[in-house]
């Protein structure tokens, strides 16, 4: 099976020739199920390179969400399979404070920000919150652990028959008991992908904003004894020359270690 990345920038889309090879579309990845079922995580601005994607028949989605800000839900109210009565949407993520799952995507479509509220669109949606054991989605068994972040994260390990991906964006490493999580949950993994959103000179003036630097995605892949690591949510100043610099720069350290590229696809 294949995971392929429909956005990879972090915290707000861009668009730029200088960044054109990396992509400049926020937050989503996609596995086919089969022919009219995939697995989404995150929905942001690539949710719509995704749509580009997928034929006609798609229509059941399962989509695993890290959290609710922004940049990793702005995709979804322009989704046009969410405004067809014949889709169904499973949406996995961790409830905040008292806020539902389905709130948290709902909040996407509050009005006076979007026209048409969640709760018009006509695909069937379900809502469910993160269980705390493995569950089953076709032929997946997914898991997941809380992370730090602001508001928190969740990363998710997703096993398919034939291997496995850890998907752990917008988190900050240095949180002893969030590093140890990660480290169980991504144990022995085929892939890691991880944040690198900062570098190391970036970092001190964004300690807190809930991000790591290529150094923290090395240090967890090692932890987690991985074998390929991809660094991803890519700084929205970031050109394709500096996440090239950066890159060079981990794998000095890290030799199979990847940044991620819209349209990029890896078999696990």
């Amino acid at each position: 099976m294949e995971i392929v990345f429909h956005g990879v920038r972090g915290s707000v889309p861009v668009g730029s020739p200088l960044m054109d090879r990396y992509g400049g579309s926020t937050t989503c990845l996609s596995m086919q199920l089969d022919a009219t079922s995939h697995l989404v995580l995150d929905c942001g601005t690539g949710l719509r390179g995704f749509e580009d994607h997928i034929g006609t028949e798609a229509r059941h989605f399962t989509v695993l969400l890290s959290h609710y800000h922004w940049d990793h839900l702005m995709g979804l109210p322009f989704f046009s399979p969410l405004y067809e009565p014949e889709a169904t949407f499973d949406f996995y993520g961790s409830p905040w404070e008292s806020h539902t799952v389905e709130e948290g995507v709902a909040g996407a479509f509050e009005p006076p920000w979007f026209p048409v509220p969640l709760s018009a669109t006509a695909a069937a949606k379900n809502y469910l919150a993160v269980p705390d054991v493995p569950w089953q989605v076709g032929p997946l068994t997914i898991s997941a652990a809380r992370l730090h972040h602001p508001q928190g994260v969740t990363a998710y390990r997703i096993d398919t028959p034939t291997g496995s991906v850890v998907f752990a964006t917008d988190v900050e490493r240095g949180e002893k008991e969030s590093d140890e999580r990660l480290a169980t949950l991504a144990a022995g993994a085929d892939v890691l992908i991880h944040d690198a959103q900062y570098s190391p000179d970036d970092y001190d003036d964004h300690r807190g904003w809930g991000h790591s630097t290529w150094q923290d995605a090395v240090a967890a892949a090692k932890d987690a004894d991985i074998s390929h690591l991809v660094l991803s949510s890519h700084d929205p100043q970031r050109t394709d020359e500096d996440v090239d610099r950066l890159l060079d720069e981990a794998r000095q350290h890290f030799p199979n270690t990847d940044a991620a590229q819209v349209g990029m696809a890896i078999d696990v």
